[in-house]
C-alpha cells in the first residue's frame, strides 16, 4: 500500500444531484484504520464521499482484523510513512475545495505525525477519536494527552459519549454531562465539538459547542440495531460540506439529515446492519 490512495468518483448521477463539476468538486483527505468488513473506517470514508458527490484520497494508519466478535488485531503503520503520504494527499488536492477527515490513529505517535503533516494545511480539519471498534474491542493505544494536538488541531472533533468521557475525565451519561464534556474540551483547545448523543436515554441529541455557542441538534432515535460505521459516516459528511465552503452548522446539520435517511435503508448482512 502507498503512502495514500486516489479515488475518483464514479457516481456521475451523485455529482450531478450535488452540482459538483470537475473544476468545483470537493475533495477529502480520509485518515484512518482500514476495517475488513468495510463497514468502517476507510471504506465507508470512501464510500460516504463518493456517495455525496466528493473526491476521495485515503492515507491509512493501521491495518486491523475484526469480527462480529470485536478487534482480534491492529498493525500500526510507521509514523513517518503517515505524515508522507498525509502531506502528498493534500498537495494532490484543490486547498480551496479540500477537508481532512482524521479517524483512526491507533498511537499517540500517529497522532502527533498527522498533527506535523498538517503543519501547513490551512483547510478545515475532522477529527472523530475513535478508541474502539462498536463490536468491542480497543483500536487506540494511549493516553488521552496523546490525542489532546490533534483534537485542538481539528476545525472539529466529533467525540460519542465514551469517547468525551476518556478525553476529558468526565461521566458522560446523561445530556447535560455531553454539554459540560463539550464545555470542557472547548476550554482545553478544541475549536469546536460536535458529542453525539446515539447512546443517550430518550431522543438522540448531539451537542454542538463552537465559536457561536452551543446548538442541540436532536434527531429521532431509529428502531433496530445501529449500523457499524455511523461515527465514520458523520466525520466524513461534515467533512464533505465543510470542503463545499458551507457554514459549520449547515455542515453539520446536512450531514445527520444525510446519515438518517442512510440508517433507514441500511442493510443486514450476517449478524450487522451495513449504510
Amino acid at each position: 500500500m502507498q503512502g495514500s490512495m486516489y479515488r475518483d468518483t464514479g457516481d456521475r448521477q451523485g455529482l450531478a444531484e450535488n452540482g459538483a463539476g470537475s473544476s468545483g468538486q470537493p475533495h477529502v483527505v480520509a485518515v484512518g484504520g482500514l476495517d475488513p468488513r468495510g463497514g468502517a473506517g476507510l471504506v465507508r470514508d470512501l464510500l460516504t464521499a463518493e456517495a455525496l458527490g466528493a473526491r476521495a484520497m485515503l492515507v491509512g494508519t493501521a491495518w486491523t482484523r475484526q469480527d462480529e466478535g470485536g478487534v482480534k488485531g491492529v498493525e500500526p503503520r510507521s509514523p513517518d510513512m503517515v505524515r508522507a503520504g498525509l502531506e502528498q494527499a493534500l498537495a494532490l488536492c484543490p486547498p480551496r475545495r479540500t477537508a481532512v477527515k482524521v479517524g483512526m490513529v491507533a498511537r499517540g505517535s500517529i497522532a502527533a505525525a498527522i498533527v506535523s503533516g498538517l503543519q501547513a494545511w490551512r483547510g478545515p480539519v475532522v477529527f472523530d477519536p475513535v478508541l474502539g471498534a462498536s463490536s468491542g474491542g480497543s483500536l487506540f493505544e494511549g493516553a488521552p494527552a496523546d490525542l489532546l494536538p490533534l483534537v485542538c488541531r481539528a476545525t472539529l472533533v466529533t467525540p460519542n459519549l465514551a469517547e468525551a468521557a476518556w478525553l476529558t475525565g468526565l461521566a458522560v451519561e446523561t445530556l447535560e454531562q455531553a454539554r459540560q464534556a463539550a464545555q470542557a474540551l472547548a476550554a482545553s483547545g478544541s475549536a469546536a465539538v460536535l458529542v453525539k448523543g446515539g447512546h443517550l436515554s430518550g431522543p438522540a441529541t448531539d451537542v454542538l459547542r463552537s465559536p457561536a455557542g452551543e446548538r442541540l441538534f436532536a434527531g429521532m432515535r431509529l428502531p433496530g440495531k445501529s449500523p457499524r460505521g455511523t461515527g465514520c459516516a458523520l466525520a466524513t459528511a461534515i467533512a464533505v460540506g465543510l470542503a463545499r465552503g458551507e457554514p459549520l452548522e449547515q455542515a453539520v446539520d446536512a450531514a445527520k439529515v444525510w446519515l438518517a435517511g442512510r440508517i433507514q435503508a441500511a442493510v443486514v448482512i450476517g449478524d450487522a446492519r451495513y449504510l
